[in-house]
Parts: structure tokens; C-alpha cells; sequence
């Protein structure tokens, strides 16, 4: 009603070259209650004439309605009329309670069926044959003006989507008139029988994600960005058989440093590193370690500079071998906060970060020994990466391995058209989103990169050479 509103007191503005008298503005939204009942009974009518040309009701089938989020689910929409243009429209609404939503264009074949694993979308948030299209190209409610990241901070509760089909080829929810059938399917970062255990020990803050069973099994020590936890791959790893601890390192309530700084020292990687590898229900020695973006830095430098943790293998997703701090310890978006003292940002406009970070690879202090590495290296980079020189990092990363004679360790992997936050598969692209910077009075409008089914396909196969690479070398005899 209030954007009916809205729209009438503009159009008054315009014909008659001024605001509303205040008899008008009593009489406005009068106007807009009748307009609106007028609009329900159309719609009803209209719903009335289109169901009554079914012999049966669409019906829409989800199998499996519940499934963990790296697993496809399989979409049929049945008893549509022959060649019928329909809207497949999936909507969740995310831990804020934000909606993010997708529309895919399909016509039924002569049987009055959508097949959305063999069949191809014509038009909408993606085109072509993609069975998991549905949820990987959904983006936030044009109308979300927060802009937050897509994020799962607790994997005990499923994200929950519903997916409804539409009479007609629609484009946004307000121009939807008759919900043909619809479902819903639940999406769970942990697969049954995982368990989620609070760790707090020894100044040790995360959580450990174990699998089904006994055990012993491989362990895994989990680093996120410089923007915090969150169960968004530990879960997924554990539902895949692998003991997981997601490290908070960085902007968590319980360090006792503010957002964004980084104050920890070696001793407390290493007593990470400790309680995971003595752990009953973990294979000793069987331990990897996992970093994106900054939580890569990490990885390499657990691996380099500290002595007494020995991992099996490393993994890196759009991160780099530097350091994006000054010293030791400080805020990781520095370079940032100093360029914002001089001139600030415009938090309205998107900004691509990547350029503030490469003059970093010409400052030798500031770069780990990656010659030191004695283990075997993945490094998953996104070509349209916006926000971190991932993909130049990995060629420096190797050309350093080659000098000294260890490059025989690394593999390395980058993708065309993906962008920085390279998630499990299916996991709708976050293109950009406002994050908090330290010093800055508003939130960072902060570019990620990435274009939805190039970044689609990214997620999907480095998924899967992640999983094969570690179950090589990490597997329990």
C-alpha cells in the first residue's frame, strides 16, 4: 500500500505541478484501499479462470526435500497444460531475514511436465540446462538496502527455500497471480548424525564439527576471511567423514580484540593444531589445514614458521602468501582505513579492493617462505576475484615453490569468471556486500566479483577437487 501511496502523490506532482492539498492527502489512501480490493478480485477471478482449465492441480516435487547443501536436489512440476510458459520462483529468507529469490523461465513439454534436471531455462536469473540453478542464481530483494553477505552462522538450522511455480514468464514477485503448486525443500550445512561441540580450551575459541561414528578421523583445522567464523564449509567437510575445526582467529566477541584486528600469536595456532591432533575420535598426524582468503596467509604460515605443527596437506581459496597488516599483529584492512583517512570511500558504490593489495608482493618482509612447504599445496583462485589478488598471489606462490625446488607439491586451479568467495557448491554468488571496517563510520561497500554461472561452476568443481585432495592425503588406514 505504501508504494501505491507513494506513486499516486508523484503522479499528483507531476499532472498538476504541486504537492496534495490536505483534503487529497485524506482522500489518497481511500483511493489506494479501493484500488487494491478492485486488484483482488481481478486476481481472484483471473486464478478462478486458470485453475479451472486443470483436470488435475499442479503438483511440485522435490526429491530429496532435504538434503546437505553440496547435494543436488531434483525438481519436477507435473499436470501443467501442454507448452505452458511457467515461472519457477525459489525464495529464501536468510538468518536476517532478508529475501533472496531467482526466476526461471520454462515451457511444459506435451505431457504438462518441467523436468528441471533435463530440462532448459529461456530466460530469467539463468538460461539453459542447470539443475541446481534454482538455488546458486538466487540474488537479495532488489529493495535490500543493507546489502548484507549471504552467510550461515549456525549450521544446526537448515536454510529453508521455497520453490513455487508460476503461471506465466515472471521476472519479480509483484507481478506474480496465480502460485501454480509450491514446496519446500530444507538445505542443511551438517549431514545427520554430525555433531556440532563448542570449543573453548587452552584460549582455543571454535567449534568442532564431527562426523558420524567412532572415528578415529582426519582432522581439519577450518580458516575463514578477516570478516569472521561461520559454519559455512566445517559442516559440509564433517558430513564428508573429516573431524573439522572451524578456528576463529579474527572479529570474534569471544577475542579479545576488536572487529577486524588481528592480535593472536604462533602459540595459538599451535595449541589449535595440539588439541586437534590429540583429540580420541581424530587420527593423529592425519591433520590438514584449510584457508580462504586471509585464513590462507594462516595456512601457509602454520605450515612455514611454526615448527611444531605438521600438516598432511594444505588448501588455499582466494587467498595469498602475505600479509595484508603492517606488523605482526594490527587491523587486516589497514591499507583501507589509510586510504579512507585521506579520501573516503562512497558506501553507495561497490569498491574493487584487489588494486590496494598487489604492491604487497614487491615488499619481501612482508611474504612467507613458501620455499619451506613440505607437504602437498592446492590453491583455488577466482579470475574476476575483485577483492584479492588470489590469482597473481598463486602465480608468485609458484614461481618461489620452482626457485626452491618444492613447486612439484603444489596444484594449482583457477576459474574464469569467478570471484573471490568461492563457497560448497550451489551457494548463490555474493557479488557484493557492505562489510564493517574499522575507523569507518558507515559499512564498506566491498566488490567480490564473479559472474553467477561461471562462479556456479567454479564452487561445484573445486568442491570436488578440494574433497578428492584431501581424502588422498589425509585417508586413515
Amino acid at each position: 500500500m505504501k508504494r501505491l501511496l507513494s506513486t499516486l502523490q508523484k503522479w499528483h506532482m507531476l499532472h498538476f505541478q504541486g504537492p496534495c492539498n490536505a483534503v487529497t492527502q485524506r482522500q489518497m489512501p481511500l483511493l489506494v484501499n479501493k484500488i487494491l480490493q478492485r486488484s483482488k478480485a481481478t486476481a481472484l477471478q483471473d486464478a478462478q479462470s486458470i485453475r479451472s482449465r486443470y483436470q488435475t492441480d499442479p503438483v511440485i516435487i522435490a526429491r530429496p526435500t532435504k538434503a546437505v547443501v553440496d547435494e543436488q536436489i531434483d525438481i519436477c512440476v507435473e499436470n501443467l497444460l501442454p507448452n505452458q510458459a511457467v515461472t519457477l520462483h525459489s525464495l529464501q529468507k536468510t538468518e536476517y531475514g532478508h529475501l533472496w529469490e531467482s526466476f526461471a523461465h520454462y515451457v511444459s513439454s506435451t505431457d504438462g511436465t518441467v523436468q528441471v534436471m533435463k530440462d532448459e531455462s529461456l530466460g530469467g536469473s539463468y538460461t539453459g540446462c542447470e539443475p541446481m540453478g534454482f538455488i546458486w542464481s538466487m540474488t537479495p530483494d532488489p529493495e535490500d538496502t543493507k546489502k548484507r553477505r549471504l552467510m550461515k552462522t549456525d549450521a544446526s538450522i537448515p536454510d529453508i527455500v521455497k520453490v513455487s511455480v508460476v503461471d506465466g514468464h515472471i521476472l519479480e514477485r509483484a507481478a506474480v497471480k496465480l502460485i501454480l503448486a509450491d514446496t519446500e525443500v530444507e538445505r542443511w550445512h551438517m549431514a545427520p548424525g554430525v555433531r556440532k561441540v563448542k570449543v573453548r580450551q587452552n584460549g582455543i575459541v571454535g567449534n568442532l564439527f564431527l562426523p558420524p561414528g567412532p572415528g578415529p578421523f582426519p582432522g581439519i583445522i577450518d580458516l575463514l576471511g578477516a570478516t569472521g567464523a561461520a559454519d559455512l564449509r566445517a559442516g559440509p567437510l564433517a558430513s564428508h567423514g573429516f573431524a573439522t575445526l572451524q578456528l576463529a582467529y579474527i572479529s570474534h566477541a569471544e577475542l579479545p580484540y576488536p572487529t577486524g584486528y588481528f592480535g593472536l600469536t604462533n602459540d595459538y595456532f599451535e595449541e589449535a593444531y595440539n588439541f586437534l591432533n590429540s583429540h580420541p575420535e581424530v587420527a593423529k598426524d592425519r591433520i590438514g589445514i584449510v584457508g580462504l582468503c586471509f585464513g590462507q596467509y594462516f595456512t601457509i604460515k602454520m605450515a612455514t614458521e611454526i615448527p611444531k605443527i605438521n600438516p598432511r596437506c594444505l588448501v588455499g581459496v582466494s587467498g595469498g602468501h602475505f600479509s595484508m597488516m603492517k606488523n605482526e599483529t594490527g587491523f587486516a584492512h589497514h591499507c583501507l582505513i589509510e586510504y579512507n583517512a585521506k579520501k573516503p570511500f562512497d558506501t553507495n558504490i561497490p569498491v574493487s579492493t584487489k588494486h590496494f593489495l598487489l604492491p604487497i608482493l614487491d615488499k619481501p618482509d612482508r611474504i612467507l617462505q613458501v620455499g619451506k612447504i613440505r607437504c602437498p599445496l592446492l590453491l583455488i583462485a577466482g579470475e574476476d576475484d575483485q577483492s584479492f589478488p588470489a590469482v597473481e598471489a598463486a602465480a608468485d606462490i609458484e614461481r618461489k615453490m620452482k626457485e626452491a625446488g618444492n613447486n612439484h607439491l603444489l596444484t594449482k586451479i583457477s576459474y574464469p569468471g569467478a570471484g573471490h568467495i568461492i563457497e560448497p557448491p550451489f551457494f548463490p554468488l555474493n557479488k557484493s556486500s557492505k562489510i564493517q571496517i574499522p575507523t569507518m563510520k558507515t559499512k564498506f561497500y566491498q566488490l567480490w566479483g564473479g559472474e553467477p554461472k561461471a562462479h556456479a561452476y567454479a564452487q561445484e568443481d573445486s568442491w570436488k577437487r578440494i574433497l578428492e585432495f584431501l581424502k588422498q592425503h589425509l585417508a586413515v588406514n
